[in-house]
């Protein structure tokens, strides 16, 4: 008789995997230890490029929509998105891994998986629609004096919020905060 998987449990801990290592050095090997699953289970249940997709989405699903979230409907506008960018600045990167897998991936893949593209595409709507919900709540409140700048005030936090998940690698959370509020200081 053969145990029952819990798939939820095994892409959880693929998403570990793939954002700990990447996707081109993680083998069928890897996985299949990590995960506590057998190679032969895993090749014919996913095969290594849908498994990353479905981790992607598990990751997607349960760390960064619930972000987009917060960000669009807190009230305080673009002071949630602050407060966002400091967590991710004062996160312990060598212990809870805090860059985005999804932008990692991207990265890494950018030219090598079409199946990416729609899913980085429609991660980057969110985020916008997120940050453009919270900018024009602020502008509601008057922080924000001329509503055509939201767009590229949207982009330029979009480009922050790239340059963290590079600069965690190597920046003490104190520089990176004086960096996050410089650019918060031009949004005005």
């Amino acid at each position: 008789m053969s145990k029952r998987i819990d798939q939820t449990q095994v892409i959880k801990k693929a998403v570990s995997i793939f954002w700990e290592n990447g996707y081109r050095a993680v083998s069928y090997q890897d996985l299949a230890e990590g995960m506590g699953i057998s190679k032969s289970f895993l090749y014919n249940q996913w095969g290594k490029e849908q498994l990353l997709l479905d981790s992607i989405d598990s990751y997607l699903s349960n760390n960064i929509d619930p972000v987009f979230s917060f960000i669009e409907n807190d009230k305080r506008g673009v002071e949630a998105i602050r407060e966002v960018y400091h967590e991710v600045a004062n996160s312990n990167y060598n212990e809870d891994p805090c860059t985005c897998m999804l932008m990692n991936v991207a990265l890494e893949l950018r030219n090598e998986m079409d199946s990416l593209r729609p899913v980085y595409d429609q991660f980057l709507k969110n985020m916008r629609r997120s940050y453009t919900a919270a900018l024009h709540c602020t502008h509601k409140a008057g922080g924000i004096k001329d509503v055509r700048k939201i767009p590229e005030y949207v982009e330029m936090l979009v480009g922050l919020m790239f340059g963290l998940n590079l600069l965690l690698h190597y920046k003490p959370s104190k520089e990176l905060i004086v960096y996050i509020d410089s650019c918060f200081a031009l949004i005005e």
